[in-house]
């Protein structure tokens, strides 16, 4: 789990423009973003979560303080601040 920032980029959505852009979410990482889940965010102060749909791609190194999520409907912009409370796995490990 590490503390994050996470700002929408990219909105891939035809039914509607650009839905979301620039919104700015900022909370807990529970885990590094895999490809076919959901990426989940909890927010502060209140404990809301954040869940996206299905990763689609991760660009960035998985101990780096910036990382860009590719949604099945968005992309994410991801800065990391400080050190994970507990070890950020990325798929494979």
């Amino acid at each position: 789990m590490v503390s994050v920032t996470a700002r929408k980029i990219r909105d891939h959505g035809t039914e509607r423009a650009s839905v979301g852009v620039g919104r700015v979410y900022t909370g807990y990482l529970i885990s590094y973003p895999y490809i076919g889940r959901g990426m989940v965010i909890f927010r502060d102060p209140h404990g809301h979560r954040m869940i996206t749909t299905p990763v689609k791609r991760v660009l960035g190194e998985p101990g780096g303080k910036q990382i860009y999520v590719e949604t099945e409907n968005s992309v994410y912009k991801l800065e990391i601040h400080g050190e994970p409370l507990f070890p950020l796995r990325s798929p494979g490990e």
